[in-house]
């Protein structure tokens, strides 16, 4: 995270919910230092939701063709490693030598990106569409099913909770947060929940959707977005639904707004920033949830912000990139292919971007 972002950016006093007018100011075509095809893709193919991470110097995304792919920062393919079925997974660097990640049939792998081999390999009960969680010298992986599972960096499961599975969900899904030795969990059926990181045992559960009939999925009620927390407020987001601020210790709610999230917001020196599905970037008071100030832009569902270079990024459904400067002002913007679900990733040589059709960007 850069030290100086947002640093001499002035504090707007806003009434809550109340938008900005956008005003006139000259945007810059943010550029595509390269852009590569990992899935192979052929018509009618699935589409692809994998995220990328950075191990070293080395990008590692798992793809649909049943491949880990590794990548230097220029974009150039380095190696492969097989997986026995597609990957839609986030990933995690343990360190520069492995790497781990899931695939579709709920297996997970240990690669070591630098030697491209699998190093071992794990069946869990159901896929990880979120991504794995560092905890200790091990990692947390939450499974579409409700369960959460901790695992060492030699793919030796150390103990598993098994949370109420839900009905009708989407596709992706969250991931645990870690905070010293209690674990939280934002689950598909609405339940958010803390555990004992070195048991797995249950501290306390609240369940915060309390109505998940749908009749279309426009109107289906999902976390997607991993919590996080701040001080001693515990925030989950449900995608269609509400921001939720609970009390860390024990789960009791203590603010509630209406705003749908795809992904997690990010706090930074105190200021805590997020965009929304409604096509919004918005400043929120970390203690009560309220607006400090919100922009509506041209876009559609947003994922980020990412923080790269003292700007946020977010990306859209529609294939629109976008920089904020730290009063939500849009400094930069470009249009690519395809839909972005992931928060863009940020490297030191730009934000890596990977949209449904199997692209893979470097941008800046």
């Amino acid at each position: 995270m850069v030290s100086g972002f947002f640093e001499d950016a002035p504090r707007e006093e806003a009434k809550a919910e109340q938008a900005i007018a956008m005003q006139a100011a000259p945007v810059a075509e943010l550029q595509v230092v390269w852009g590569i095809d990992v899935d192979q893709r052929v018509p009618r193919s699935p589409f692809a939701y994998a995220q990328p991470v950075l191990a070293g110097e080395l990008i590692v995304i798992g793809a649909q063709d049943r491949f880990v792919h590794i990548y230097n920062l220029q974009g150039s393919e380095l190696r492969r490693v097989p997986l026995s079925a597609a990957s839609d997974s986030g990933a995690l660097a343990m360190s520069a030598d492995l790497v781990v990640l899931g695939d579709a049939q709920g297996t997970i792998y240990g690669i070591d990106p630098q030697q491209g081999r699998m190093l071992w390999r794990l069946a869990l009960s159901s896929a990880m569409l979120g991504h794995p969680v560092r905890i200790g010298d091990d990692f947390l992986v939450q499974t579409n099913d409700n369960n959460v599972y901790r695992i060492s960096a030699k793919g030796k499961k150390r103990w598993s909770f098994s949370g109420t599975q839900a009905g009708l969900g989407l596709y992706l899904n969250p991931s645990p947060l870690v905070d010293g030795d209690v674990v939280y969990v934002m689950m598909s059926n609405g339940d958010a929940a803390a555990l004992r990181g070195d048991s797995g045992d249950l501290i306390w559960r609240r369940q915060l959707l309390l109505d998940s009939n749908a009749a279309v999925l426009s109107e289906l009620k999902s976390p997607l977005a991993d919590p996080i927390l701040v001080g001693d407020v515990l925030i989950v987001s449900l995608y269609q639904g509400s921001m939720i601020g609970l009390l860390a210790r024990d789960g009791q709610q203590l603010w509630q707004r209406n705003i749908s999230l795809k992904s997690a917001p990010v706090l930074h020196q105190g200021r805590l920033f997020t965009v929304t599905s409604a096509s919004a970037v918005m400043e929120l008071d970390p203690a009560n949830g309220v607006t400090l100030w919100k922009r509506n832009v041209d876009a559609g569902e947003l994922v980020g912000p990412s923080l790269w270079q003292g700007r946020m990024f977010a990306a859209d459904d529609q294939g629109k990139v976008l920089a904020f400067a730290a009063d939500g002002k849009i400094s930069g913007a470009l249009n690519l292919p395809g839909r972005f679900e992931r928060s863009p990733v940020a490297t030191p040589e730009g934000l890596l971007l990977r949209n449904n059709l199997g692209g893979l960007y470097l941008i800046r």
